[in-house]
């Protein structure tokens, strides 16, 4: 299955994320526009594993993060990732947060420990995706520049990991483990 672990957002922040996202087409730009119930901010993207491999994985995460505090992050601007001169990702930012960059070094480590990955990306970026753009209009950087964020804070006491089926009308995510910091392990099968 196609895998990537990640923290949920409240509706207050889907709701901002459809209201950026419907400015951004009006004003020109074309994309992979991410549905607003997907919305989330992916801390690891894992690819294609077994099933059995992700039970076993979800297994150590949680034992590894079992009693971390719960916490909340913020969520703060619009930004983008480039290639050349052009938007590749629009997103939302996250405000700097130093229990959600332990929490990313924790399960990083784990993962490693355990070899599930080689290697992660020390230089965690956190985003919540709102699109893969493939064209835009003239001017973008201008275009992009007004549009205002709300500030919303979001209580993280979990991560899941999710499920991605790729389809015509974009990828259906299912989560198929919650690890809650205090309750430990839930299965969604």
């Amino acid at each position: 299955m196609r895998t990537f672990i990640a923290l949920d957002v409240n509706d207050e922040v889907r709701e901002i994320a459809k209201t950026i996202m419907d400015k951004l087409m009006r004003r020109g730009f074309r994309g992979n526009w991410v549905k607003p119930e997907n919305v989330h901010l992916t801390l690891f993207f894992l690819g294609e594993m077994e099933k059995g491999v992700v039970d076993d994985m979800a297994k150590h995460l949680c034992a590894r993060v079992r009693g971390f505090p719960s916490f909340s992050f913020t969520i703060k601007d619009l930004g983008f990732f480039r290639k050349g001169r052009s938007p590749r990702v629009i997103w939302l930012g996250v405000e700097k947060n130093s229990a959600l960059d332990k929490l990313y070094e924790e399960l990083g480590a784990e993962l490693i420990k355990h070899h599930f990955v080689e290697e992660f990306d020390r230089r965690f970026v956190p985003h919540i995706t709102l699109a893969r753009i493939k064209q835009y209009p003239q001017m973008w950087e201008k275009l992009i520049e007004d549009i205002e964020v709300e500030e919303r804070i979001v209580p993280v006491s979990n991560f899941k990991i999710y499920s991605s089926t790729l389809t015509p009308e974009g990828p259906i995510y299912r989560w198929v483990h919650k690890c809650d910091f205090e309750r430990g392990l839930e299965s969604n099968e």
